[in-house]
């Protein structure tokens, strides 16, 4: 077909169509000529782009109070954090704004010793030292690349003259964090100690950390800290949750691959010990080793007499060795022996989570018979790791699954399709006079 025999059946259709259809079709091309026009003038017009993103607050009063000065015009996008100018003074604008400082946000940190002020009060410069130190916290935790944002609040209480009656200071920290951004719980823990090291008698345990949606990010991080305690519920509960999750997925996608999707359905509870535990084991042997040896030996010389009082003391000999009739030897030996006992010292740590029971669930779409369902139990048992001894749980069951919603979605699915095609033929039948045959989308 040329494009002369294209035009004609165009107009034969035009002709056919009735009053009403032909002012339908001149009104949707005049709309679509007068959106034509306005679009071109605004593309014709003044573009603008970005001058800074991501601005806090105070940044972007600033900047747009410094434009107003200035006599630019700009526009605020996104949720406020995003200035735009137009792109002929772009460049030279951001120059002169970055270099004014004024990108350095309203707060100041030991800037404000800088300015001397004469006659001002001890609490006057104590609020000062205050206001510096919650600064200079904020910039450097804004450093950690999930940090967007960041806002420290100082206790510090004044200074007593009795230590008994010191009170220790306390630190709340709000972080506004990046999209899709987590902090790990040794980032946490580093946040805390770099605010407790940095201020004057002030606790770990006295630092607060919440992020803008409430919660509390500071909560148990530091439970485990000397790797004696257990771990915090929240970290049980995800431990627990990840634990149970793996699990069911294994099986599942096992009981998919025999039975078909959406034949089974399994569920597993698991109760885990959190609890950090040391065993210390003493064993004894029965025979000892020889630590050390001491041998003594003790000589004497005494002279014989040449008589005494008659009796039997003085008839019976002394022990000894006479030497040349005058003279008597006398020797004494001690040993001393040692012994180290043979012991044998065995030391077990059990770490937190272990696996005390665990009880698992499965329902088997269909009439099962009692073989079939054994077989399917005898399947499960091996890939959770049954233990009777544990006192674990398997229970497997077979009933007909309800379909009556995921029929109703089907059908809902089925009924937005065949909305989805009228309006397509209804769009052709304006545009061209009549139905068309739908063609294939490859």
């Amino acid at each position: 077909m040329n494009i002369n025999q294209a035009i004609g059946k165009v107009g034969e259709r035009w002709n056919s169509l009735s009053k009403r259809h032909k002012i339908i079709i001149g009104g949707i091309g005049a709309a679509l000529v007068l959106g034509l026009v306005f679009f071109g003038q605004w593309i014709a017009g003044s573009k603008y782009a970005p001058l800074f993103t991501d601005l806090s607050p105070e940044q972007g009063s600033a900047v747009m109070k410094q434009l107003d000065e200035m006599k630019i015009s700009y526009k605020v996008s996104g949720e406020g954090d995003t200035i735009l100018v137009p792109e002929d003074v772009l460049y030279k604008t951001r120059l002169q704004l970055a270099g004014s400082g004024i990108l350095e946000g309203a707060d100041k940190g030991f800037e404000l010793f800088d300015e001397t002020q004469l006659g001002s009060t001890d609490f006057e410069r104590r609020l000062n030292y205050q206001r510096a130190l919650q600064e200079e916290l904020r910039r450097t935790i804004t450093y950690l690349e999930e940090v967007e944002m960041a806002r420290v609040h100082l206790v510090l209480p004044e200074e007593s003259l009795f230590i008994e009656e010191e009170l220790p200071s306390s630190a709340s920290i709000v972080l506004d964090l990046k999209p899709l951004a987590e902090l790990k719980p040794e980032q946490v823990k580093g946040i805390i100690y770099l605010v407790s090291t940095s201020v004057e008698n002030l606790p770990p345990e006295n630092v607060n950390i919440i992020d803008t949606s409430g919660r509390i990010l500071s909560e148990g991080v530091l439970e485990n800290q000397e790797g004696v305690a257990g771990v915090a519920d929240s970290r049980q509960s995800e431990m627990k949750r990840d634990f149970e999750n793996n699990l069911e997925d294994r099986v599942g996608k096992m009981l998919e691959k025999i039975m078909g999707p959406g034949k089974a359905v399994v569920m597993i509870t698991a109760d885990l010990n959190f609890d950090q535990r040391q065993v210390t084991r003493i064993d004894y042997g029965e025979d000892g080793v020889v630590r050390g040896e001491e041998l003594v030996e003790k000589s004497s010389v005494s002279a014989g007499g040449t008589g005494g009082v008659p009796g039997a003391a003085t008839n019976i000999g002394e022990y000894g060795t006479a030497m040349d009739g005058s003279q008597v030897s006398q020797t004494e030996t001690h040993q001393t022996r040692n012994y180290e006992i043979d012991e044998i010292t065995e030391t077990t740590v059990y770490a937190p989570g272990q696996l005390e029971r665990l009880s698992t669930s499965v329902a088997v779409d269909g009439d099962l018979g009692e073989d079939d369902i054994e077989q399917i139990r005898s399947i499960v048992t091996a890939a959770v790791g049954y233990q009777p001894e544990r006192g674990d749980q398997i229970n497997v069951v077979s009933r007909t699954f309800d379909k009556s919603m995921m029929e109703q979605a089907q059908a809902e699915m089925q009924e937005e399709q065949d909305r989805l095609a009228q309006q397509e033929r209804l769009k052709e039948y304006i545009l061209w006079g009549g139905p068309q045959p739908l063609q294939p989308r490859l």
